[in-house]
């Protein structure tokens, strides 16, 4: 199988793992648990881009602003469209990242990581290490994350409580326009 066949096939996980990590971050406080790494803080922020594919061609819908006030992408995700971007903040302790998360291959772009703290004159070898560290930390959490939603999704638990859960506060977000 080639690899972009492989991609086809599993990219809905990429789009359910969005909305299921936004459903999570309102529902949840952006609350989530990196086992013997402690708790990370994650909500969506910025931007949410949007894309379904139509009789007519694909529609893509850019929301951009702050994550309460995301209605109108809220009302797209319950008019079927599917999130394939969202710029998301990370907070692990002291320390805050901000990147935007792409549903296809997972990747990360527009990477911003804490301030690194060691001394150039000191150590000039130190800040490329550091920095390094904080990119790792921040992409091994969202592993952990990633891998956490993987498990629910395999899991009974997925069809009989989450899922239900995650398609009644998608449909709610068509009536939040209203309000």
């Amino acid at each position: 199988m080639q690899l972009l066949e492989k991609v086809r096939k599993t990219q809905f996980l990429g789009t359910e793992f969005l909305a299921w990590l936004w459903f999570r971050a309102e529902t949840d406080r952006g609350l989530f648990d990196l086992g013997g790494k402690g708790t990370a803080e994650l909500w969506f922020d910025g931007k949410i881009t949007l894309q379904s594919e139509r009789e007519r061609g694909v529609e893509t819908i850019i929301c951009a602003g702050e994550a309460s006030n995301m209605r109108e992408a809220r009302f797209a995700l319950a008019e079927d469209k599917e999130i394939i971007q969202a710029t998301v903040k990370l907070v692990i302790g002291d320390n805050q990242w901000s990147f935007v998360l792409d549903s296809t291959w997972m990747n990360f772009s527009t990477f911003k990581s804490p301030k690194v703290m060691q001394d150039r004159a000191e150590d000039p070898d130190g800040i490329f290490y550091e920095k390094m560290f904080l990119i790792e930390e921040a992409v091994s959490a969202m592993d952990e994350i990633y891998s956490s939603f993987i498990k629910l999704r395999i899991s009974p638990e997925w069809a009989d409580q989450e899922r239900p859960a995650l398609v009644k506060w998608i449909s709610e977000g068509k009536y939040s326009v209203a309000d």
